[in-house]
């Protein structure tokens, strides 16, 4: 647990230490491009990475574009965020959804909503549609969107390598006519279990893969639904290869 602790002092001091320059480029985004406020969460990613003591390894960074995509990703641990922006290394929004306390933070969400990040409501369907369609907005505008596809947790709702993959979300790459880009993690779960923000961090082997971008939305006319089923068996398909080696 100390090593957890250790690592988030390190992001918390960073973010204090650059709190003025950070609140001045979400305040004032007519002055400051998208890439200019996202900086300072790419700095974050990289010193909890780093802090955390464990090695990296990532695969497919040549199927990643300059062009706005959905990257969609599997979700084995709650520390896989900060894995994903330190491998990605470009600006992206996130769709956030089920923690609408985060949208109350002060400073931190105005921030995040500054970098393209939506919050989406679970419970509010209505609600719910305003978030993805701001994330559709922001796709039109050239920002690339990214979204955990399970929707929780792999290990709390399955026993299974991956989760049934939501539809929801797809409706962003579906609507704007954007590829997506699949995202497979493995390793996180390993060095962190824990279902709260403050557990035990062990140090280990992260494996980080962006596959060939999936276009079949855009070739023929399929449902969000059979979207999620084709990634979540491409998703399937890797891991099951990765533990047979």
């Amino acid at each position: 647990m100390l090593r957890i602790i250790w690592v988030y002092l390190n992001a918390i001091f960073y973010a204090l230490f650059h709190l003025i320059p950070i609140r001045k480029r979400y305040k004032n985004p007519e002055r400051y491009s998208i890439e200019e406020r996202f900086k300072y969460i790419q700095k974050l990613c990289d010193i909890v990475v780093k802090r955390s003591g464990s090695m990296v390894i990532v695969e497919g960074r040549e199927n990643l574009t300059t062009e706005p995509v959905v990257y969609v990703v599997n979700h084995p641990s709650m520390i896989d965020p900060y894995f994903v922006g330190y491998a990605l290394r470009r600006q992206t929004g996130a769709v956030i959804a089920g923690d609408l306390w985060f949208e109350k933070v002060p400073i931190v969400a105005p921030w995040f909503k500054s970098i393209g990040c939506v919050f989406v409501d679970r419970k509010n369907p209505r609600e719910g549609i305003k978030g993805i369609n701001k994330g559709i907005e922001n796709i039109k505008k050239g920002h690339s969107m990214l979204i955990f596809a399970e929707g929780e947790i792999t290990h709390i709702i399955t026993n299974d390598v991956v989760g049934p993959y939501q539809s929801g979300g797809l409706r962003l790459a579906e609507k704007s006519g954007v590829p997506v880009i699949p995202i497979v993690i493995s390793g996180t779960e390993n060095i962190y279990s824990a279902h709260e923000v403050i557990g035990k961090l062990k140090k280990g082997t992260v494996k980080i893969k962006f596959l060939s971008p999936y276009t079949r939305h855009l070739d023929e006319k399929i449902t969000t639904k059979e979207m999620a089923e084709d990634l979540e068996n491409l998703t399937r398909e890797v891991l099951l290869n990765e533990k047979t080696c």
